[in-house]
């Protein structure tokens, strides 16, 4: 199998510059990116098309950390990001989309790939896919847990600050 795709949609009753925010607040992503231990800049401007990341992962108990480098390839706030991910056996794509419904709600929906460097690999993540569908369960989890974190925000990302003129 050379390419798994799989994807999830929510609805969050938050706005979408809101539920933005929340997902791009780096002291949130653990809280709804199952196993993240650290993601830390290595090249680019934070934030910026073309940034890469050092991006450590912990899949589980029994199961050993891995690492890759993420490159962020587009960013439109309140709309989109689109992300590659590149490890010593795998890539990975993911594109999070953002679409007001209304002012106070909105969804959110991924759309991901998953493909193998070696045949191996690609075989070992096929059968995973085919017999447990465990990429398209992992992404509902965590995406289902950023609803949460959305939802039950109280972070207020849009305080205006005065000055003294």
């Amino acid at each position: 199998m050379p390419k798994v795709e799989y994807g999830h949609e929510i609805t969050v009753n938050k706005s979408v510059e809101e539920a933005w925010a929340v997902s791009e607040d780096p002291s949130k992503h653990s809280l709804w990116i199952d196993g993240l231990e650290s993601e830390e800049l290595i090249s680019g401007e934070k934030g910026m098309p073309g940034s890469k990341y050092k991006v450590v992962v912990n899949p589980g108990e029994g199961q050993d950390k891995f690492e890759m480098t993420e490159t962020l390839l587009e960013r439109v706030p309140n709309d989109h990001v689109k992300m590659h991910f590149d490890s010593k056996d795998m890539e990975f794509g993911q594109s999070i989309i953002f679409t007001a419904k209304d002012s106070s709600t909105s969804s959110i929906k991924t759309e991901s790939y998953i493909k193998g460097k070696s045949a191996m690999m690609r075989s070992m993540l096929g059968l995973m896919e085919i017999f447990g569908n465990s990429f398209q369960k992992q992404e509902e989890v965590n995406i289902d847990k950023l609803k949460g974190v959305v939802d039950e925000n109280t972070t207020d990302y849009f305080v205006e600050v005065l000055t003294d003129s």
